[in-house]
């Protein structure tokens, strides 16, 4: 479906605010009316043909807010903007390497984001039947796999590279506020740890579906077959806690996420009886924004309820 004229030229303003150069995170309603046009649009067509126009190449304020925005709508927006996304992914690769060699910490920011994003598109393109947001019914995750051991094997090393990107980026985040001296309540220390949010959003049901599936893989394969899964695992599973823990620290996410909490000790997937003890670590979101209190507006936000509800637990049988 195409817009109408009128709409096609709201989305225009929303997306160029949403990623002005002003070195200031970007509002949710213009997140929201970004969103809701990809709805409109029936996917990913219009968002791009107007993102593209964006002076990404010649501002890394914009960009970084690029990178941003596309992260939101791949979560967010129509199920089609992941699909309809994949034919950008040199530009993505492109906009990585003309910032990466920059030295005022958003350089390489911007390198490990179009990283992370572009290695979103290609695990979405590979599992189409896991959606941008990475929810998931309960059950569904056993349907996608039909039973077969091998996927799951192959799911987990997709999971693992993916969190990996989701570590790289936040480390590289949190050294620039660190080493550039920058507070995080301040809209500049804001405008670079806005993405967090989506990254601990990504990782916390990929953290969850790597479980299932460890646990399952290991009542199915021999131990010493997976290894290096375990050692992957445990990596990972002690660079998350310390992101979660980094994040939870910081005053300005209180009242815009709360941030799940990892166990003491990473599951031993070795003993079934574990899986028993394991809980899903949780994510509250807000319904708004409560520094977002300009009341200027583009379009109704109230045509589509974009509020995120908390990921259903997906099941593997034991």
């Amino acid at each position: 479906m195409s817009l109408t004229d009128k709409e096609y030229h709201n989305l225009t303003i929303s997306i160029s605010k949403a990623v002005s150069n002003h070195e200031m995170p970007i509002k949710v309603k213009h997140v929201r009316a970004s969103i809701i046009g990809t709805f409109h649009s029936k996917g990913g067509h219009a968002f791009w043909a107007i993102a593209i126009r964006q002076p990404i190449q010649e501002n890394r304020i914009v960009a970084w807010k690029f990178c941003h925005l596309l992260h939101k709508i791949l979560r967010e927006g129509h199920p089609l903007c992941c699909q309809h996304s994949m034919r950008h992914r040199g530009m993505l690769i492109e906009a990585g390497k003309l910032w990466g060699h920059l030295n005022d910490g958003y350089g390489i920011c911007i390198k490990h984001y179009t990283k992370l994003l572009v290695t979103k598109l290609e695990f979405h393109d590979r599992n189409p039947r896991i959606p941008g947001s990475l929810a998931l019914k309960p059950g569904e995750l056993e349907r996608i796999g039909e039973g077969d051991i091998n996927f799951y094997f192959q799911l987990a090393v997709e999971i693992f590279d993916y969190l990996d990107d989701i570590v790289a980026l936040q480390a590289t985040i949190f050294n620039s506020i660190t080493t550039f001296c920058v507070s995080s309540m301040t809209s500049a220390g804001q405008c670079r740890l806005a993405p967090l949010i989506p990254c601990v959003q990504d990782s916390n049901p990929l953290y969850d579906f790597v479980v299932r599936i460890m646990f399952k893989l290991h009542a199915n394969l021999p131990s010493d077959l997976l290894t290096g899964h375990r050692e992957r695992f445990r990596t990972l599973f002690h660079q998350l806690k310390s992101f979660y823990n980094q994040s939870r620290n910081l005053q300005y996410f209180v009242n815009l996420i709360t941030v799940p909490k990892l166990p003491d000790a990473p599951p031993n997937f070795e003993q079934q009886s574990d899986l028993g003890n394991y809980q899903a670590p949780v994510i509250v979101m807000p319904d708004s924004d409560p520094a977002d209190n300009d009341t200027e507006s583009v379009v109704s936000d109230s045509l589509i309820d974009t509020t995120e509800a908390a990921p259903p637990i997906p099941e593997l049988p034991h």
